[in-house]
């Protein structure tokens, strides 16, 4: 029955454009074509959901080095780390179905790993741990034995047993509930729970119980190396830009991101994923979750991360929820802030693009009195 009516809301979903131009909308065009007229990257793309409903969509730039072919609403890119916030979504969704605990030791999930018993602290560990990011488990992006392996393999894939078992042994790099340590290696073990506990495989859970009821038609498995409208990424090289992909096909395969990162998709379905755990989006309830009692930087203070996603408490009843994404070549960004009722995105074709601190700064402008 959610399903269901999870799929009748989605038909509300669509985006609500507006019949005349925003004021909004040359605001953000200009800056965008600031930061690519100035080298920070080749293309960028970016959405707003504004208070009222209406979604401006803005683009600067090229999608391929030899064409030119503009960036415009079909352009995809790869989400990075913004994608632990659909894997964190459906840990959330078994947790109230009953299907998982936030706090009950792992030992019952994961126990028959190979690697389990080398696994620092293992005996504590609990899916919120992972979920926020106290868990210490080292980052396997970290590993010098991953990178050595990585670059034997070249394009084959490695299984996500196989990135745990890199820093099993590991020193631990915090007392696990007790710190904040960002580690890719938390969200591969939230993926394998999932799979565990459900018998299904991570991407069709998140097919049928959040990218289909969300309508996120852009959104896609990062599996193998071709994808239609994928932008050709970049990272800096010895002379420039050196591409990470070119025409849709990727250089190498990245389906190790998985569950810490996993997707192609674009702007437009990042605002509406981001806008869905907000107080009156699809998955509201979720949302309440992923962001109550998060692991706080600093003792008290105002900011931390909760269950896939950063927090900050702006106001007695306000709050913003944000991720970043850094991978492949390719930078993003989405947030939705509760106080101004605006929800944002921004992807762009080069690792070197802040796209964070852009996308804080495109919220300023729109927050700017007229």
């Amino acid at each position: 029955m959610r399903i269901l009516i999870a799929l009748l809301t989605s038909l509300t979903l669509a985006p609500a454009w507006a019949q005349t131009p925003s004021p909004a909308l040359p605001i953000l065009q200009e800056a965008i074509d600031e930061a690519v007229e100035s080298g920070q990257t080749p293309g960028l793309s970016v959405t707003a959901r504004l208070p009222d409903g209406q979604r401006l969509q803005v683009f600067a730039g090229n999608a391929r080095d030899h064409g030119p072919v503009p960036i415009d609403a079909q352009t995809r890119f790869l989400s990075g780390s913004t994608g632990k916030t659909i894997a964190a979504l459906l840990a959330v969704q078994l947790v109230e179905d009953g299907v998982l605990s936030l706090d009950e030791a792992l030992e019952t999930r994961l126990a028959g790993q190979a690697w389990w018993d080398r696994l620092r602290n293992h005996d504590v560990l609990t899916l919120r741990m992972l979920l926020n990011h106290s868990a210490g488990v080292p980052d396997y992006l970290e590993d010098v034995g991953f990178y050595l392996t990585k670059s034997v393999r070249g394009t084959a894939w490695m299984e996500p047993e196989d990135l745990v078992g890199f820093v099993a042994g590991g020193t631990p790099n915090g007392i696990p509930g007790e710190h904040y340590a960002y580690s890719d290696t938390d969200y591969i073990l939230v993926g394998l729970v999932i799979e565990a506990v459900t018998g299904e495989a991570f991407y069709e859970l998140a097919r049928t119980r959040i990218i289909e009821p969300l309508n996120l038609i852009s959104t896609e498995p990062l599996r193998g190396r071709d994808f239609e409208g994928l932008a050709d990424g970049h990272v800096n090289g010895w002379f420039g830009l050196s591409a990470t992909a070119r025409n849709g096909r990727l250089n190498q395969t990245l389906n190790h991101e998985w569950t810490g990162g996993g997707w192609v998709t674009t702007p437009d379905d990042l605002v509406t994923l981001y806008h869905a755990l907000g107080d009156d989006g699809l998955f509201a309830q979720e949302g309440r979750l992923m962001r109550t009692n998060f692991n706080a930087f600093q003792p008290d203070g105002p900011s931390g991360y909760g269950l896939g996603v950063f927090v900050r408490r702006t106001g007695e009843d306000s709050y913003r929820i944000a991720h970043g994404g850094d991978f492949g070549g390719y930078r993003s960004a989405v947030l939705h802030d509760s106080a101004s009722g605006i929800t944002l995105a921004v992807q762009a074709n080069s690792k070197a693009f802040e796209a964070p601190d852009f996308n804080f700064e495109l919220l300023a402008l729109l927050n700017e009195p007229e």
